[in-house]
Formats: structure tokens, C-alpha cells, sequence
């Protein structure tokens, strides 16, 4: 049997697949820069590209499949989400896979990217005045890129909702990666570790833990989780 793993550029809903060991080959033969975007590679490995409009430029846009969030949405819960919110949802992929499945759909992103889908809101997440009432919040890399002292007030905004799924880098990730070059990605980052940012959640109102096998973290609201 042969492993596979998606490659960076490829069909968003499919990803074009290589060899495994190939796959790994290829990331322990690569140089430092190289090894921390392999790794990133696979910690959201389906990918597609948007224009951004500000910086007249094409964005590659890391993600996880819709599919994999619900599953575990549904596992956890029981039930389908009917209402789905992209937190940094670029120009809304996600969004109109989750109406196509029949929920009604919000989200939002700090860049302004060319076909928006038409519920996207452009801003920060900090500034959104509307109510997040969804079942389930997708948070893709987000968390890390507001300030430390910011994180609750965003966490705030989520607590109408049934459940957040969370993925963004970790210490650990950057561990893995073999070095500090995440911290200086696109602007400082709050990079802590998995333990950390489940205490932080739960601090601020939330049951919290860290999905192992997906590499999500699932938050739910502790006033609705009783």
C-alpha cells in the first residue's frame, strides 16, 4: 500500500497527490526555509489562490477540506451545523461549499480579495459588529495574528455559537519546522503551545481541547455546554 500525501498546488476539493515517502524525502532534503513551509504544507495542505486587490498580487490560501471540519463538528455534537462562520475566510471558498451543503453562511478577512463571495465582510475580526450566532466558527490562522491582549475580546464574539474549530500554528508546529521563521511571518504572531492555547480558551469561557488526530483545537461555549 502507498501513502499519499497532497501537494501544494492542486485541486482545492481534491489536492494532486505524491508518493509519501517521496513526500518526506523531499521535505529532509530541503534547507530551513524550505523545511517550515513543507511542514505548513502539511498542516493545511488543500490550497487555492486569490487576487489580492490592495497589493495586486495572487495569495496562496492554505486550508482544510469543509468536509473534515463538519465531520468533526458532527462528531462532537451529534448533529449537521446548519450556520457556519469563516473567520479569515479569504475570499470565501469555504463559504459557498458550506451553502451548497444547505448552511447559512457569514465571514470575514482583514484583505480584500477579488470575487468575494457576497457575505463576506472585509475588516478585522475585532471591529465586526454583528452577532456570531453560528453553530460552528472556523478560525484558520487567525488567532495567532491578532495581539496576545486582543485574543479574549475575539473569543468573545464566538461564544453565541455552538462550537469553534481553530487551527493555527503552534510551537509545536515550529518546533517541526525547525526553526523560528513562522514568529516572522506576515507580522509578529502569537505563537504558543497546544497546552496554552487550550488554557486559553477555557479561561475565557470555553471547554477546550486539542483534537490530535486533525491537529484542530474544538472550543465550545461553557454557558451552552452544560
Amino acid at each position: 500500500m502507498i501513502l499519499y500525501a497532497p501537494t501544494k498546488i492542486g485541486n482545492f476539493n481534491k489536492g494532486n497527490k505524491i508518493p509519501m515517502f517521496n513526500f518526506f524525502k523531499k521535505l529532509f532534503s530541503k534547507s530551513k526555509d524550505e523545511k517550515q513551509k513543507c511542514y505548513y504544507e502539511i498542516k493545511c495542505p488543500y490550497t487555492y489562490k486569490a487576487w489580492d486587490r490592495k497589493n495586486r498580487g495572487w495569495w496562496i490560501i492554505y486550508t482544510q477540506p469543509l468536509k473534515k471540519i463538519t465531520n468533526l463538528y458532527q462528531e462532537e455534537l451529534g448533529e449537521k451545523p446548519m450556520s457556519f462562520f469563516d473567520c479569515g475566510c479569504a475570499n470565501g471558498q469555504l463559504l459557498v461549499q458550506a451553502e451548497e451543503m444547505g448552511m447559512r453562511v457569514n465571514g470575514i478577512d482583514i484583505k480584500e480579495y477579488k470575487l468575494v463571495h457576497p457575505n463576506v465582510t472585509i475588516g478585522s475580526i475585532l471591529d465586526y459588529q454583528h452577532p456570531i450566532n453560528h453553530d460552528l466558527v472556523y478560525c484558520n490562522e487567525v488567532l495567532t495574528c491578532v495581539q496576545e491582549k486582543e485574543i479574549p475580546a475575539v473569543l468573545d464574539k464566538f461564544k453565541s455559537s455552538k462550537m469553534v474549530i481553530a487551527i493555527h500554528l503552534t510551537t509545536e508546529d515550529d518546533e517541526k519546522a525547525g526553526g523560528t521563521r513562522y514568529r516572522e511571518h506576515s507580522g509578529p504572531r502569537v505563537i504558543k503551545s497546544q497546552k496554552w492555547w487550550v488554557d486559553c480558551f477555557n479561561k475565557n469561557g470555553f471547554n477546550a481541547k486539542f483534537h490530535e488526530q486533525s491537529g484542530f483545537f474544538i472550543a465550545r461555549p461553557r454557558e451552552r455546554d452544560c
